[in-house]
Parts: structure tokens; C-alpha cells; sequence
């Protein structure tokens, strides 16, 4: 009994003697650690955690390391570089930024601006300016007091060629007043097909390749070969086309007779050279009828003597010269002749003075008044008339023409220097 109760006092002693031991080592290391704390607080260092043995954790024996298995954790998302990064220089595309009223820039962009004393210039031409669309269409127009083949075709921004090409050439040379004339929307020629014939014989007749005329926005030929036949009565476009360029002139209606006195032997419309009687422009209310043609001489004198400008000189879409003078200007007479035209012409020459001086004529328009009467006989230099702005007139002037032999209009210059 004695020796089993040693016993048990020597192992209770040992026991406590350990808890002791295990106490003591786990003070000294939270000694050890707090020391460890004030000298990194000290330093300026992060401290270090603590290392405690992992023997001290408890007072019983070292346990045995997990055995962890290996987890697949999710991969981690990149990293936004800073260019993506969404700044005031770099916006996303989806971005909308206010924008200003457009009158309210119009306005601004129209003011000069100013920063620092410096003007900011700004560009004369930012913007493209689109071009007047031109007329797509054919259209009509209704000859108008003073009209004149120049002033319609400049209205227009078309060649005088191309409104004579377009219409029938009398009623051109008529020109009346209402008297309605075709404008195309480009120059060319308008061919009417007086009986059946090819895209191409046309664009032959008028110089031009076949698909200009097909290919025009003004004809319906879209499609079409240059061998196609074209019915009688057909108007076609043909834009760059070059017609006759034959003379086209008044012709009222001239007829000058020889042989007996009452023209019982007419030698139909123009001058004979010898003639005993002339007839000219019936039914206008200027026309002096039948009239004996009494001498005459050829018209080389000046038909006026004060500084004049030739505003229109003579062609084949203009009969005569045009001399710009002051209204009331004396007119003389180029020639000795007969009086066979004094009054007002229909055809667009206003106030009108006719002679014919045997084989030829010469004619004096847009006159304000005259001096001479029908059937009377002038001498060369005779003041005949005096100029003014009547009939179909851009301005005052006195338009001077002479005819041939053959009623034609021939070239002033042929008979005097201006």
C-alpha cells in the first residue's frame, strides 16, 4: 500500500511539473513576440507574424499535417490595360456627345472669332457647293416684247445655234411676238424624223456618235442599238449635235419684177439687178406695195457719220451689223434708191426704212421715226431717218443689213469699212 501510494504521488508530481514547463514556453514566446512587435514599430517595418512552434499549441503531442486535396480555383479575369480606361480624350464608341443646333453654328462659323488678341481664321470654302441643277425637261417659251434670238439664248444659257436647230427656221426668222418656240435643257439640235430612219444616220447626219443620242436622259432610247428604226413624226434629242449653218434671215417676202410696168413678168423673191419694180413685204403696215425702182446707186456710204460700236456684227444667225447709238441719231442713206418700205415691220425690225438701189437693197431697223415717204427718190448721204429702240431691241442702236441678188443677206463689210 505504502509503495503504490509513492507511486502516485511521484507521477501527480511529474504531471504538474510539465503543465508548468508548457506554461512557462508559451509566455515566453508571446514575450519573445511582443518584443519582436515594439523593435519593427520602431524601425518603420511591418512587423513580422510571430512564428509559434506549432509544439506549443497545445499542450498535447504534435498533430499530424492536413493532407489537402488540390482545388481548382477559377482563373482570374485580365487585367483592363489604361489605354481602355475611358478618359475625357478616349471615349467609348457608343459615346454621344451634345451637339449644337445647326442654325446656331451657321451663325457662329458666319462671326469672326477672337482668342488672346489673335483672330482665328477660318476656312472661305468648308463645305461643297452643289451647282444649280440644270433643266431636266424640253420646255416652251412665248417669244416677249424686245426679245431678241441673243437675249433668249442667253436667258436660257444656250447657244443662238441650238434655239435655231430646235425650231422651225421661218418662224425663227419671224420671231413675232406669242410665237412659241422649243428650248432644249442642253445645246444640240432637236431632229424631227420626217419619215423613217436609224439612231445612227441621225447621229451621222448631225455628228455625233449613235450613244450619245441613247444614252441622253432626254430621249427614251435607253436599251436600244444605233440600228434601231425610228418612226416618221419622232422628236429626238441630240445633245452636242451641229445643224445647218445656213444663212437665216427676214424674209417678209421680196419680189422684183422686170419688163412690163405692172410686173406681168415676175422674177420671183429676191433683187434683180435692172429691175423696174419692186414688191416687198406685203401685208406688213410699213409695205409701200409695187413700186417703180427709178435709178440707184450701190450702197457704200456710211449709213451713219457719229461714233457708233458695233454691238452684233454680221453671221449667219444675224443678218446685219448692229451700231449702238444714242436714240434720235440722224441715218442716211448708203445708196440712191427707191423708197419701197417705211412703217412698222411684224417681223421684229420695229420702225423700218426699206431702199432698193437697183440690184441690191438696204435695209434700216428699230428706227424712232423717218423722213422719207413710199416711192420716193433718195440720193447717197440723204437723212433718211433717225435712230431709236423699236421692235425687238436690247437697247438703241440701228441695225444696217444689205441684200443681194438673190434676197439673201450679204456682208456689209463687202460694200464699206466701219
Amino acid at each position: 500500500m505504502a509503495g503504490e501510494q509513492y507511486d502516485h504521488r511521484t507521477r501527480s508530481g511529474d504531471s504538474r511539473q510539465g503543465r508548468w514547463l508548457a506554461w512557462a514556453a508559451l509566455g515566453g514566446a508571446l514575450i519573445f513576440g511582443l518584443a519582436l512587435t515594439v523593435f519593427a514599430l520602431r524601425s518603420g517595418e511591418d512587423p513580422a507574424p510571430p512564428v509559434v512552434p506549432s509544439a506549443v499549441l497545445s499542450p498535447t503531442a504534435t498533430l499530424p499535417l492536413l493532407e489537402i486535396a488540390q482545388v481548382e480555383y477559377p482563373t482570374p479575369l485580365p487585367a483592363i490595360p489604361p489605354s481602355a480606361t475611358p478618359t475625357a480624350a478616349n471615349q467609348p464608341v457608343d459615346w454621344v456627345q451634345p451637339t449644337a443646333d445647326p442654325q446656331a453654328v451657321a451663325e457662329a462659323l458666319a462671326q469672326p472669332a477672337s482668342a488672346a488678341g489673335a483672330t482665328l481664321r477660318r476656312e472661305l470654302n468648308p463645305l461643297t457647293i452643289l451647282p444649280v441643277r440644270s433643266r431636266s425637261e424640253i420646255m416652251t417659251y412665248a417669244v416677249q416684247p424686245n426679245d431678241t434670238l441673243q437675249t433668249i439664248a442667253d436667258r436660257f444659257g444656250l447657244q443662238q445655234s441650238t434655239i435655231i436647230w430646235s425650231n422651225d427656221r421661218f418662224y425663227v426668222n419671224a420671231m413675232r411676238i406669242g410665237l412659241e418656240l422649243t428650248i432644249l435643257p442642253v445645246d444640240g439640235v432637236y431632229h424631227r424624223v420626217d419619215e423613217p430612219q436609224t439612231l445612227r444616220a441621225i447621229a451621222d447626219e448631225y455628228g455625233v456618235d449613235p450613244y450619245a443620242i441613247i444614252d441622253s436622259e432626254f430621249n427614251d432610247f435607253y436599251g436600244t442599238t444605233p440600228d434601231v428604226i425610228l418612226p416618221e413624226g419622232l422628236f429626238v434629242v441630240v445633245p452636242g449635235g451641229t445643224g445647218s449653218t445656213e444663212p437665216i434671215y427676214w424674209d417678209p417676202g421680196i419680189v422684183m419684177t422686170s419688163g412690163s410696168a405692172d410686173g406681168s413678168q415676175p422674177r420671183g423673191s429676191g433683187v434683180v439687178a435692172g429691175t423696174e419694180t419692186a414688191l416687198f413685204a406685203v401685208g406688213d403696215p410699213g409695205s409701200c406695195g409695187k413700186q417703180s425702182v427709178v435709178g440707184g446707186s450701190a450702197p457704200v456710204n456710211a449709213p451713219i457719220y457719229r461714233n457708233y460700236r458695233i454691238t452684233q456684227d454680221f453671221a449667219w444667225t444675224h443678218g446685219g451689223i448692229d451700231l449702238a447709238v444714242p436714240e434720235g441719231t440722224p441715218v442716211f442713206a448708203a445708196g440712191g434708191g427707191t423708197v419701197i418700205f417705211k412703217g412698222w415691220s411684224t417681223w421684229g425690225y420695229g420702225y423700218t426704212v426699206v431702199l432698193a438701189h437697183g440690184g441690191t437693197l438696204s435695209i434700216y431697223g428699230h428706227l424712232n421715226g423717218a423722213f422719207v415717204g413710199c416711192g420716193e427718190v433718195v440720193t447717197p448721204g440723204q437723212n433718211i431717218a433717225v435712230t431709236g429702240n423699236s421692235g425687238r431691241s436690247s437697247g438703241p442702236h440701228l441695225h444696217f443689213e444689205i441684200r443681194g441678188s438673190s434676197g439673201a443677206p450679204v456682208s456689209p463689210w463687202s460694200y464699206q469699212g466701219f
